[in-house]
């Protein structure tokens, strides 16, 4: 059994910002110009097959670590990945992340379990059918990462923790809980509602240890739907308003939470909470987000945009980055990952160079200077 301190990366000795990436990390096996999708109990031929690294949590983690630049840069963060996989797979999925730049020491293997796996059939016309194992994904333990964490002196202290729903969401919030401990340099948890499990609708809005939604607007929809089964519709609700929009809008207020919005080409806005004093709706809007004069013949792939917009913006947060700089670098990436194929887009540590093309826009004057740490600490309960 390798040791899985044969994957640490040698850290230069600087004060980087610390992010914690609690995910799935998944073996894609994917099937490529199938002459079509199967029917039931038909076998077809496919041109080629590829053996792949995947899961939302890896592969944010790996957009962290890559929008900010090869870990010693002085701008960058140091990615901390903690996620469940089969012992015979270390090698391969461990490796591909060190080389990335994400630290994979607190990682869990498992002998007894597989290494979550989607099997991805892609026929010529690029229509898909997908299934998923999660395997070890499930196996993911928040006691395991605690337990360790609490017995180190020198435990790391996180700037930004980032989850996703591809593992038990319960083990999520005992890290988000435990991380955000310490009051004096208060950790920001993100969680990316994706996949969408309705069912977790109700839990997800009233955790009290998450401090930012990342949803698209399927997502946003969803839980949107959610609260109009238990709560009238919103009396203020603008008729010149988009649909996502209100939906956004109406999750921050009942959860008491930040809701970033992805919507493709559309852009992305983030939606503050109530604020603390006066009650106001804050929205931070992005005008251009996703397209950065990009033509549809630059267009390769779109598989790995969302995942890159979080990771890009996630470490902006924790490097303090301006609000409205950190959503413009977010779209920046997600832009750049339609670029090139897969899910770990390298062309996107170019975002924050190309982050000066995207426009943004702030509804509050007084809030459009602030740094996104600034932000985050206004609105602590």
């Amino acid at each position: 059994r390798r040791h899985l301190a044969a994957f640490a990366i040698d850290l230069p000795m600087r004060a980087a910002p610390k992010v914690l990436v609690f995910g799935s990390v998944n073996i894609d096996v994917v099937f490529h110009a199938c002459a079509k999708l199967p029917s039931p109990g038909e076998t077809v031929s496919c041109a080629s097959c590829s053996r792949l690294n995947g899961g939302k949590g890896a592969n944010q983690a790996v957009a962290c670590a890559t929008v900010c630049g090869e870990l010693g840069d002085e701008d960058g963060v140091d990615v901390d990945f903690v996620g469940c996989l089969s012992v015979k797979d270390d090698a391969f999925v461990l490796g591909a992340l060190v080389e990335r730049g994400v630290e994979v020491s607190k990682c869990q293997l498992e002998s007894g379990v597989e290494t979550g796996t989607a099997c991805v059939l892609v026929d010529t016309q690029a229509e898909n059918c997908i299934v998923v194992s999660p395997g070890a994904n499930n196996c993911l333990s928040a006691e395991k990462f605690i337990k360790a964490m609490d017995s180190r002196r020198d435990a790391p202290e996180y700037a930004c923790a980032l989850f996703q729903l591809e593992t038990p969401f319960d083990e999520s919030v005992a890290v988000a809980e435990r991380v955000r401990r310490d009051k004096n340099n208060p950790c920001v948890t993100f969680l990316n509602f994706s996949p969408a499990k309705p069912e977790l609708a109700g839990a997800v809005l009233a955790c009290e240890h998450i401090d930012c939604l990342v949803v698209n607007e399927t997502e946003a929809e969803m839980l949107c739907y959610y609260i109009e089964d238990i709560e009238e519709e919103d009396e203020n609700e603008d008729d010149e308003e988009d649909e996502s929009s209100y939906c956004a809008r109406r999750i921050a207020k009942f959860s008491d939470k930040f809701v970033l919005l992805t919507r493709g080409a559309a852009g992305s806005s983030l939606h503050l909470p109530p604020m603390p004093v006066t009650g106001e709706d804050v929205v931070y809007y992005m005008t251009e987000p996703l397209t950065l004069h990009l033509n549809k013949g630059h267009v390769v792939d779109t598989v790995g945009a969302g995942d890159a917009f979080v990771g890009a913006f996630v470490s902006s947060v924790a490097r303090n980055r301006l609000i409205t700089d950190a959503m413009s670098i977010a779209s920046a990436a997600g832009t750049l990952a339609c670029t090139e194929p897969g899910a770990r887009p390298r062309a996107i540590a170019a975002a924050q160079s190309r982050a000066a093309s995207v426009e943004t826009l702030c509804t509050s004057t007084e809030l459009s200077t602030c740094t996104t740490r600034e932000l985050f600490k206004r609105f602590d309960r």
